[in-house]
C-alpha cells in the first residue's frame, strides 16, 4: 500500500512541516506514505511535474469533491488502496488544482466545506489519512 501526498507549492513553515512529518511517520506502521513538493514557477513546468509525482490512483483535494465521515473516509480509502495498490493526493495552490490535472483526476475529495490555507489542508490531510489507516487497522487512534 502506497500514499502519497503531492504539493503544487513548497510547505515553507517549519511548524506545518513537522506536524505533517509526524503524521506521515506514524503512517509508516501500515503503509509507505510520503509528502512531495511538485512545484515550479514556470506554470508551463508545474504539470509535468504533477503528473510524474502521481501514481496508482490520483485525487485531487477540491471543495466541490466528495465528503466523508472519517469511518465512510476508511471504508473509501481501503477500497481504493485494494484496487489501485496506491493512491496519490494532490493538493493545489491558492487558485486551486492545475485544469489539466482535474482532467486526469480518477476522483476528488473534500476536507470541509470552510475555505483553508493549502498549508493547513496538507496537515488536514496527513492526519486524516492516518485517521483511516488506524480505523482500517483497528486501532484504538480514532476513539
Amino acid at each position: 500500500m502506497k500514499l502519497k501526498i503531492v504539493m503544487s507549492s513548497r510547505i515553507r513553515d517549519k511548524a506545518v512541516d513537522e506536524l505533517t512529518a509526524e503524521y506521515v511517520k506514524r503512517m509508516g506502521a501500515y503503509a509507505e506514505c510520503s509528502v512531495v513538493e511538485a512545484f515550479s514557477p514556470n506554470k508551463a513546468k508545474q504539470l509535468p511535474l504533477l503528473l510524474k509525482a502521481g501514481e496508482g490512483m490520483l485525487v485531487g483535494m477540491d471543495p466541490k469533491g466528495k465528503r466523508f465521515t472519517s469511518e465512510k473516509f476508511a471504508a473509501w480509502l481501503e477500497k481504493k488502496l485494494e484496487e489501485y495498490g496506491g493512491v496519490t493526493f494532490f493538493i493545489g495552490e491558492a487558485d486551486g488544482l492545475h485544469e489539466e490535472l482535474k482532467a486526469r483526476l480518477d476522483d476528488t475529495v473534500s476536507l470541509s466545506d470552510m475555505t483553508m490555507a493549502h498549508r493547513i489542508s496538507l496537515v488536514v490531510l496527513a492526519e486524516q489519512l492516518y485517521r483511516a489507516l488506524t480505523i482500517i487497522k483497528g486501532h484504538p487512534y480514532h476513539k
